[in-house]
C-alpha cells in the first residue's frame, strides 16, 4: 500500500465534503431540537411553504449558493446559517484530518471540536430551553479526552476549570433563566478543557467579563455574540495547536 502527501491532500478534500454533510445534519439537529421534533422524520421541507425538499436542494453549501439563498418553490429567503454551519463543520473535519491523518487522534479531535461547535450554535440561537444538550456536551467531551485520548484530566487543573466555569455560569444567570447557567457554564468549560493551561487567565478574564454583561438587557446580545465568536476561534486554535503526528513515508505492503 502506498500513501503519499498527494493522497493526504485528496483525503483532506474528501473529509471537507464529508464535513459539509455532517454540518447539514447538524443544522437539522439544532433547528429541530428547538421545536422538539425528530431529526429523522418528517423529511426536510421549506419552513415557509412546507414543500418537501429534493436532493438537489440539499447539497451542502452549493445548493444555497445556487438558489441565491431563496427557496426554489416559494422564493422565501433561506437563513445564511445553513451554509455557514456546513462550511465551518467542513473546515473542522478536514483540518482535523490534515493535522492527524486517519486514526484515533483524528476521531478524538474532530468529534470533540464538532460537539463544541454544535453546542456553541445551540447557545447563540438561544431557542433550546433545556439543560441536557449542554450537560451532554460536557460529558462527551470529558469522555473523549479521558477514555479515547487517554489524558489524565482529573487533577487540580480540572477542579480549577470546573470552579471557574461554575462562577461564569452563576454570574451570567443573574436575572436570567436557570438554563442560562448551564449554557454559560458549558461554553466556559470547553475552552478550558481543550486549550493550553497558559491561556487559562485570558479565558477566565474574558469569560467572566462577558458573563457580567449578560444580565444587562442592553449588552446581553452583544456579549453572547462575542462569546460565540470566541468559541469558534478557540476551536480553530485548538486544531492548530494539535501536534502533527503524520509523517509522509512511502511504503509498500
Amino acid at each position: 500500500m502506498l500513501y503519499t502527501e498527494s493522497m493526504h491532500w485528496f483525503f483532506t478534500v474528501f473529509f471537507f465534503i464529508f464535513g459539509s454533510l455532517l454540518g447539514s445534519f447538524s443544522n437539522v439537529v439544532v433547528l429541530r431540537m428547538a421545536i422538539n421534533r425528530s431529526v429523522i422524520f418528517p423529511p426536510s421541507a421549506c419552513p415557509k411553504c412546507n414543500h418537501q425538499l429534493h436532493a438537489i436542494d440539499l447539497f451542502p453549501i452549493f445548493s444555497w449558493l445556487f438558489l441565491r439563498g431563496k427557496c426554489r418553490y416559494c422564493k422565501a429567503p433561506i437563513s445564511v446559517q445553513y451554509p455557514l454551519v456546513e462550511s465551518f463543520m467542513a473546515i473542522i473535519i478536514c483540518l482535523s484530518f490534515f493535522k492527524t491523518g486517519l486514526g484515533l487522534k483524528f476521531i478524538c479531535l474532530s468529534s470533540g471540536m464538532a460537539i463544541w461547535f454544535v453546542v456553541s450554535t445551540i447557545f447563540i440561537r438561544g431557542e433550546v430551553l433545556k439543560h441536557q444538550p449542554f450537560i451532554w456536551a460536557i460529558i462527551y467531551s470529558v469522555a473523549l479526552k479521558y477514555f479515547l485520548a487517554d489524558e489524565n484530566i482529573f487533577n487540580m487543573n480540572f477542579l480549577l476549570i470546573a470552579g471557574l466555569s461554575i462562577l461564569v455560569g452563576l454570574i451570567a444567570s443573574i436575572k436570567n433563566t436557570k438554563v442560562e447557567f448551564t449554557r454559560w457554564l458549558c461554553l466556559a468549560f470547553l475552552p478550558f478543557l481543550y486549550l493550553p493551561f497558559s491561556l487559562y487567565p485570558y479565558i477566565a478574564a474574558i469569560s467572566l467579563l462577558l458573563a457580567s454583561f449578560n444580565f444587562s438587557k442592553t449588552n446581553s446580545i452583544k456579549a453572547r455574540w462575542v462569546f460565540y465568536v470566541l468559541q469558534l476561534g478557540g476551536i480553530l486554535l485548538n486544531i492548530y495547536l494539535t501536534k502533527t503526528v503524520l509523517a509522509f513515508i512511502e511504503y509498500v505492503g
